[in-house]
């Protein structure tokens, strides 16, 4: 300020290594977005707009889910490496850990309401590449009741399955309804700018377990239900 005299130290700190794939990521998907804005002439006013669509996305927590919506189906087919095996899925939000043991298979902890259609689901755990049993596999099965609500207090419509020497499997529980996910957030917000619904077709979720390892997590989907082909997960 002029009052009495001073230096100024620049210090140059190291910058901290190069994480190559990190790099290598970003300068793709910046040269894929600037292909974007070139193609459809994007003003720089629908850049801030944009800008700001994602921080009201990041201060409502839904980033994650997101980029799940577009992307993760991709990547499981990417990466999963499964071909003539089950398809991996999503695991969604609603997955907790120590669900309780169901003997007889039965999910319901509260009676089916009046009208709720209920179904005997049963099936082999095997290994892809041998059609052999897996040997300690345990069903984690949770999901939707017929109203499309998840119990998240009790452990309503969900639990763990021991399956038999043969890897049989047998359980009882409600017929999930397709649910709408995000109709006040800005994932709704996208999707109604763009006229789709944000509906999850009917489906249970699934994992399998062999001591502590989760060998598969996946989606088994209702036959027949009206959101099968517009499922708003990609």
């Amino acid at each position: 300020c002029g009052h009495r005299p001073c230096c100024i130290e620049i210090m140059n700190k190291p910058l901290p290594p190069v994480n190559q794939r990190v790099k290598q990521i970003f300068e793709r998907v910046v040269e894929q977005l600037k292909e974007v804005v070139t193609e459809f002439e994007i003003t720089q006013d629908e850049l801030h707009a944009a800008g700001d669509y994602f921080n009201r996305l990041g201060q409502s927590g839904f980033c994650r889910s997101l980029i799940d919506v577009a992307l993760a189906m991709t990547s499981v087919d990417a990466t999963a490496r499964t071909q003539g095996s089950t398809r991996p899925n999503l695991e969604g939000p609603f997955h907790r850990v120590d669900s309780p043991v169901r003997d007889n298979g039965d999910l319901f902890d509260l009676p089916p309401a009046s009208g709720t259609p209920t179904v005997n689901l049963s099936g082999r755990i095997t290994d892809a590449a041998s059609g052999e049993p897996l040997a300690g596999a345990v069903l984690d099965v949770w999901q939707a009741d017929h109203n499309g609500s998840y119990d998240l207090e009790q452990w309503h419509l969900a639990g763990r399955i021991t399956p038999d020497a043969d890897g049989r499997y047998a359980l009882l529980t409600a017929v999930p309804r397709d649910y709408s996910d995000h109709d006040n957030d800005p994932i709704g917000e996208l999707f109604s700018l763009m006229g789709r619904h944000n509906r999850r077709a009917a489906h249970i979720h699934c994992k399998i377990w062999i001591g502590g390892e989760c060998v598969l997590t996946t989606q088994l989907f209702i036959e027949g239900n009206a959101y099968l082909g517009s499922d708003y997960v990609e």
